[in-house]
């Protein structure tokens, strides 16, 4: 009797995405921190940690969490005669961008955020804005990604 090898591919299999809550705050806070002190220099570590606690509970963003990755949506009214809404995103970050598992399991953040905005009745999800996520990753996830640009005077 002769033995086979059998080499089974790998499919991607999504890792559990679900929401940020308080007490993830203390495996997932200080590193967080980090990255939004960069973002708000002139904003104190105590107002930082207030914002973050205040998003965990407000409908109009979707805070995600994986083992070492974070993402936040916003839901946002679309300028314009016609009242309608769009999902923004305003991070999605891994712990260690230099870890390509990471990365590509913080991927899966786009797919929570393409089911909310639809449940939402959403016309379109802003992307690549702040993200540790390529956008050839993202594409592959939640489909063609448009691109316009935005002009504007600092006030």
């Amino acid at each position: 009797m002769t033995e086979a090898a059998f080499v089974i591919e790998q499919s991607h299999v999504p890792v559990v995405v679900r929401r940020f809550q308080t007490s993830d705050l203390s495996s997932h806070g200080a590193w967080i921190l980090k990255r939004l002190q960069l973002l708000f220099p002139d904003m104190s570590e105590q107002w930082i940690g207030g914002w973050m606690r205040g998003l965990i509970a407000n409908n109009e963003h979707s805070f995600l969490y994986q083992s070492h990755a974070v993402a936040l949506f916003q839901v946002v009214n679309v300028p314009g005669l016609k009242p309608g809404k769009m999902i923004q995103e305003r991070f999605v970050w891994v712990e260690d961008k230099t870890d390509k598992e990471q990365v590509e399991l913080a991927a899966d953040f786009y797919d929570s955020a393409l089911s909310w905005g639809q449940g939402l009745r959403a016309e379109r999800i802003i992307v690549c804005e702040n993200s540790d996520v390529s956008k050839e990753e993202i594409q592959k996830r939640i489909g063609r990604i448009f691109d316009t640009k935005v002009s504007y005077v600092r006030l």
